[in-house]
């Protein structure tokens, strides 16, 4: 499945290169998939029951004057085909290549609680050098997530920097055991 929505990323961002729209297709693509990664939406896009024709309509009440016609194509072609499931994938991915073109890289960040303006700037200072994109802009979405016990972690460019107690505690944990398995294995 991710080589299809890698494609179908592709055809999207294809057709918004040569409309010399990506600045514009940024913006209706965010829309569209902010809108529509909302659990109520999926419950419903992806319920078996619920006729193709009251998934257009929905997108066609939603979307029809906010949106580009490939836009829209995409949406309806993804009902069609039966993959609503890539709808939300596919338009991240096409959003992550159009802010790449943009020097821009967006990062998720899911904290126990509220960060401050500091903590996200010093976040961002780091994350820059981390994944050695000092070219890229990186954009900070924060997130609280009170199931996240003590610190924060990130998601960027496909990976995951843990920095919560949770993972704090775990690495001890293992540490630990590996210490006392040297100390079995020595005596």
């Amino acid at each position: 499945m991710a080589k299809l929505k890698d494609r179908y990323a592709d055809a999207l961002f294809e057709v918004s290169e040569e409309n010399g729209t990506l600045k514009r297709d940024l913006e209706q693509a965010v829309l569209v998939r902010d809108t529509l990664k909302s659990s109520d939406v999926q419950a419903f896009l992806l319920h078996q029951h619920v006729p193709d024709s009251a998934k257009r309509q929905l997108f066609h009440k939603a979307f029809s004057e906010k949106l580009a016609w490939h836009l829209m194509g995409f949406l309806y072609l993804m009902v069609r085909k039966k993959r609503e499931s890539l709808i939300v994938p596919t338009l991240t991915e096409y959003i992550d290549r159009i802010n790449r073109r943009f020097g821009k890289i967006e990062a998720k960040v899911v904290s126990a609680k509220a960060l401050t303006e500091e903590q996200i700037e010093s976040i961002r200072t780091v994350l820059a050098k981390k994944i050695d994109m000092q070219n890229m802009q990186v954009e900070i979405k924060t997130t609280v997530d009170p199931d996240v016990i003590g610190g924060f972690y990130v998601l960027i460019d496909g990976r995951i920097f843990d920095r919560t107690l949770r993972s704090d505690l775990t690495n001890m944990k293992e540490r630990l055991r590996l210490k006392r398995e040297e100390v079995v294995n020595d005596n």
